[in-house]
């Protein structure tokens, strides 16, 4: 899932919260494709989940106006969440971003 979540933390600093959303969109989009076609179990896309939503965190974090550097925290945080999920569902990343490329 690191395509979805690389180009937040590389422009953390100017992201906007619609851009983020539109990744979240991409994220839920290819998650859906791949729990619909078998490619990845049910438990894996329900973990997935939660890097969608430490994303929505994020974009409202963004409206809220909160200091770019405390947002950085909390995507340095999402990323070990997602490497997190990843370990326990190998694979999962290269099937969410074969979909996504």
């Amino acid at each position: 899932m690191q395509s979805i979540l690389t180009p937040i933390s590389d422009t953390i600093s100017s992201i906007e919260s619609d851009a983020v959303r539109g990744l979240i969109d991409n994220l839920a989009n290819a998650l859906d494709s791949l729990r619909s076609e078998g490619t990845i179990s049910n438990d894996a896309y329900l973990d997935a989940g939660a890097i969608q939503g430490g994303m929505m965190m994020i974009a409202n974090l963004i409206d809220a106006g909160i200091d770019r550097t405390e947002l950085a925290v909390h995507m340095s945080g999402l990323v070990s969440r997602s490497n997190r999920v990843e370990e326990a569902h190998p694979g999962l990343s290269a099937a969410v971003e074969s979909v996504l490329s």
